[in-house]
């Protein structure tokens, strides 16, 4: 049976400019275990890799992402911190091709590796190099740092799954305007979620040359709902951001289960000309439950308020293998979409989330919109804890306020309405 779905975006963008070769936008590490009940004394991970590069020409096209093709010019291995565990081996950092923009300027490829190791193993993975590009704030170098533990958790006695965090990269945010972006963060086990800035701290380097906040625009602000608050002063600057995830076993936790990382760029950009940014009306349903082996088949939508003059001449996206796109189609001057279809493998059971954002002729972008995937062998009706992706504008005379929950919330908007599970809300109130 297919699944239907049809979502879009809101928001806007500018493409990248002047950019070089190989340049890193930033990108992720998560893993989680094939069997959290098993009685073994070895235990078998999944490491899976998402990264983001700068476009060049020839790189990573469609044919070398049916072909499941590496990005060209990445490379590496992880490395361990304190050291590998026994089994541990090397676990190549090259991703494969999964998606590209010429006209954004992106490309990501993602890899998963399944590794035999110990059960009680406690341990960081480790992917650092030298190649983010130029940035108003911090160096070249990078370090992106995973915390896999596997050691029973003390409330079901199994094993733990690490949350999965994701952004697109880079988002592109107007000059002298508040912006509250929320990272897009889902948990198999139904966790607590927190998120911080990365450190380079207890013998874990998690941010190499980027650690915030001296990386960051003054009073950029980070909310355990992983939500950021940032402001740009000076249009053409960018900034790299490091984040952690964490997830707890309660809402009163204090020592994390596991940690992942999300990278990402912030360029500040001078307005479009048409204040009125691209447009997607998606279906509020914020997780879709889907069946291995079954093909789901949707169209990401995007909606042109500018007029006949203007056009929207892409939707990028960041996804995951196996997910293939249709070409660009225009049903009229207002509407765009592409058409994605998937079938998802053995290796794909667990959280996977695709991101989309739309660019037009004068360079203005969506914002982000990222839809969560869970995916079961034998089919299920919900899905355990999501964090929704927002990018959200806020006027001067905004308030931002802090609220918690620790059961199903919704945080409103000027421009949007979200709903998560267990998670720390962000309530936006506009003085009158």
């Amino acid at each position: 049976m297919n699944n239907q779905l049809m979502f879009t975006t809101i928001g806007f963008f500018l493409v990248i400019a002047a950019v070089n070769s190989s340049h890193f936008l930033g990108g992720t590490i998560s893993w989680h275990v094939q069997n959290s009940s098993t009685s073994s004394t070895w235990v078998a991970i999944l490491i899976t890799q998402t990264y983001s590069w700068t476009y060049t020409t020839g790189k990573c096209e469609n044919g070398a992402i049916a072909a499941h093709q590496p990005v060209p010019s990445s490379g590496g291995t992880l490395t361990c911190s304190p050291s590998c565990p026994a089994g541990f081996g090397s676990v190549s950092a090259t991703p494969y091709c999964t998606d590209v923009s010429p006209l954004n300027g992106i490309v990501v490829g993602q890899r998963s590796d399944i590794v035999l190791i110990p059960e009680g193993s406690d341990f960081s993975v480790i992917y650092a190099s030298d190649a983010w590009g130029s940035l108003t704030l911090g160096g070249y170098g990078w370090s992106i740092s995973s915390h896999i533990n596997l050691v029973n958790r003390s409330d079901n006695g199994m094993l733990n799954h690490a949350p999965v965090a994701t952004i697109m990269s880079p988002i592109i945010i107007p000059q002298n305007k508040k912006t509250l972006m929320t990272i897009s963060v889902s948990d198999a086990d139904g966790d607590t979620v927190r998120c911080r800035w990365s450190t380079n701290l207890n013998g874990v380097d998690e941010c190499g040359s980027i650690c915030p906040p001296s990386s960051l625009p003054a009073n950029t602000v980070i909310y355990p709902n992983c939500t950021i608050e940032i402001t740009g002063t000076t249009a053409g600057t960018r900034y790299a951001l490091a984040i952690m995830a964490e997830d707890f076993i309660t809402s009163a936790s204090t020592t994390p289960l596991s940690t992942v990382p999300v990278q990402f760029l912030v360029e500040i950009m001078t307005p479009p000309s048409c204040s009125i940014l691209p447009e997607i009306l998606h279906t509020g349903k914020s997780c879709t439950p889907i069946k291995m082996n079954e093909t789901f088949i949707s169209q990401v939508l995007a909606v042109n308020h500018c007029g006949e003059n203007v056009i929207i001449i892409d939707i990028a996206t960041l996804s995951f293998s196996g997910m293939t796109q249709g070409s660009l189609v225009k049903l009229s001057s207002l509407i765009y979409y592409k058409t994605i279809t998937w079938t998802p493998t053995i290796d794909q059971l667990g959280y996977q989330v695709m991101c989309a954002m739309a660019l037009n002729n004068q360079y203005a972008q969506s914002s982000q919109y990222c839809f969560t995937f869970f995916v079961t062998e034998n089919g299920m009706d919900t899905c355990p804890g999501v964090i929704d992706n927002t990018i959200t504008t806020i006027p001067s005379t905004t308030i931002l306020m802090a609220t918690t929950e620790t059961s199903t919330s919704t945080s409103t908007t000027e421009t949007s309405t979200s709903t998560s599970t267990t998670s720390t809300a962000i309530q936006i109130v506009t003085c009158l």
